[in-house]
């Protein structure tokens, strides 16, 4: 077979021996044979992968194989937990070898899990009356003290939130949470380290919260949607500068149909809000930010409708966004700009830890992992 040359700066189709190949490079000659080689970025190892997506591993040792794993805390790169909407909680200590199940309450949704540390954690659920999805428990935050080994109902100052959709560990003392999609929408913190929680109701700023994301304990963003039906939704970002007493928005989204569903900062800087659309027209977006979350515009990842939740980066420019439990997911290694679909990697993908740039976990219906060797 003939030797071709190709200088590229972007992803492109080359067809070679009628076998079509995605490849992507920065500026750099390829020798093209009968494969493909690439050069990934000048930070890592060379590789015959097409994508990224193909060093993400199901973590077959994971026990659960039926429901969708909804949230993950990790505290090391080895030791932590994964929840189950089937109410379950599962625990590691080997970076995903072996699982042990810690808890289980069979009818809550189990949504949303934190660790202050080895011993403190908290779970939130669902709770009663979610119009799509289904929970019998109408208890919405249970913590533990000893590592999981046990877990019991908390206690919260002010309304008893209805449900809960995301946790955040600000720093050892303050964890901070809201919820739920679909209403009603409320914000809890705790400065204790969950000794007293308190509940703020905030149904006259938005409809629908999923996750907040806290920078320090004073400066916080908050992500989800302007009215409760998901077709007439549009999505919101909220910003606080007081410890959560008092937020303003400071994104909404101008068409409907939508609501923000996850937010990442790989860098100080640089964010990423994945953006679920709950119709099949209009533009397909996600939400990025470059000033710390002060501003934020939309940029489309998509031709065509794509049920989006998840969304990872493991630096400023690598990164994916996934949801669909059948199209796979999208990857970009150049910060948003363009995307390719990895329709072989994750169904359902909902949450995206990682430690440092080589080493991730993500849940979804599956478990996976991912390690990458730099030079």
């Amino acid at each position: 077979m003939t030797q071709i040359e190709y200088k590229i700066s972007d992803w492109i189709r080359l067809k070679i021996n009628q076998n079509e190949h995605k490849i992507y490079i920065h500026n750099h000659y390829l020798n093209c044979n009968h494969f493909l080689h690439k050069k990934i970025t000048d930070s890592y190892v060379e590789s015959k992968n097409t994508t990224y997506a193909e060093s993400w591993q199901q973590i077959k040792s994971y026990p659960a194989k039926r429901g969708r794993n909804d949230d993950l805390c990790f505290i090391t790169p080895e030791k932590g937990w994964v929840i189950n909407k089937n109410g379950k909680v599962y625990k590691t200590e080997d970076g995903g070898d072996s699982w042990k199940l810690q808890f289980e309450k069979p009818g809550s949704y189990f949504r949303t899990i934190v660790f202050a540390d080895s011993l403190n954690g908290w779970i939130g659920t669902l709770g009663l009356n979610e119009k799509h999805l289904h929970s019998t428990d109408s208890l919405v935050l249970y913590e533990t003290r000893d590592g999981g080994q046990n877990w019991q109902p908390t206690e919260v100052e002010g309304e008893y939130p209805t449900g809960l959709c995301g946790l955040q560990k600000v720093t050892d003392d303050m964890i901070v949470g809201c919820g739920r999609v679909r209403g009603p929408s409320y914000f809890i913190k705790t400065m204790d380290k969950g000794k007293t929680w308190k509940s703020i109701k905030l149904d006259d700023k938005a409809a629908t919260l999923i996750v907040p994301h806290f920078f320090d304990e004073k400066n916080g963003l908050m992500i989800g949607g302007t009215i409760r039906d998901k077709e007439n939704s549009s999505a919101l970002v909220l910003r606080t500068k007081d410890r959560g007493e008092t937020w303003e928005k400071v994104f909404q989204a101008s068409q409907k149909g939508e609501y923000c569903w996850k937010i990442v900062f790989p860098t100080e800087k640089i964010g990423y809000i994945s953006v679920q659309r709950n119709v099949d027209y209009g533009d397909f977006n996600f939400l990025k930010t470059e000033d710390s979350g002060k501003t934020w515009k939309e940029y489309v990842y998509a031709p065509k409708h794509y049920f989006i939740q998840g969304i990872g980066f493991i630096n400023e420019d690598i990164g994916w966004i996934g949801g669909s439990f059948r199209d796979g997911t999208y990857e970009t290694r150049d910060g948003g700009k363009t995307w390719v679909s990895t329709p072989d990697f994750g169904k359902s993908l909902n949450k995206f830890q990682f430690f440092g740039d080589t080493l991730g976990y993500v849940t979804g219906n599956r478990l996976y992992k991912i390690k990458l060797t730099k030079k």
